[in-house]
């Protein structure tokens, strides 16, 4: 159950921390995309909680290393761990639009300065929300 525990707060941790540099991508039609992660994103390195849960869809999907949360208490709880202060940062290596979804790769800078690396996440959004995350990582 520990190990379960452990590996569900780690998998929550990759799915956002703070980042320190814009989301970037090319094609024309990713600025909306853009524009909601970066809120995203910007909410998490702010640790504003409830700004942050908010960018997802009411009945929004977070899978992370195979594990499912969905609905907004459900992601308000898997994510609770990364807003504690010792959560780790991120650096972002690459991002750009996959198939619809924005795609982000991402290393995690510990607090002693050294980096995990890496996750990638696919965010789907619609209507200016998240209504799905999947990270692998």
């Amino acid at each position: 159950m520990r190990k379960a525990l452990k590996n569900s707060v780690f998998a929550a941790l990759l799915g956002v921390a703070a980042i320190t540099s814009p989301v970037s991508v090319q094609a024309d039609n990713t600025a909306a995309y853009a524009s909601v992660i970066q809120g995203h994103l910007d909410a998490y390195r702010a640790r504003d909680f409830d700004a942050f849960v908010a960018t997802f869809a009411p009945d929004a999907l977070v899978v992370a290393n195979g594990i499912p949360a969905q609905g907004r208490a459900s992601i308000r709880a898997f994510y609770a761990a990364n807003f504690a202060p010792e959560a780790p940062t991120i650096r972002i290596n690459a991002s750009y639009m996959d198939g619809g979804r924005l795609y982000l790769e991402t290393a995690y800078v510990l607090s002693d300065g050294n980096e995990m690396c890496c996750s990638q996440a696919y965010y789907t959004v619609e209507n200016g929300l998240i209504t799905r995350l999947d990270v692998t990582g």
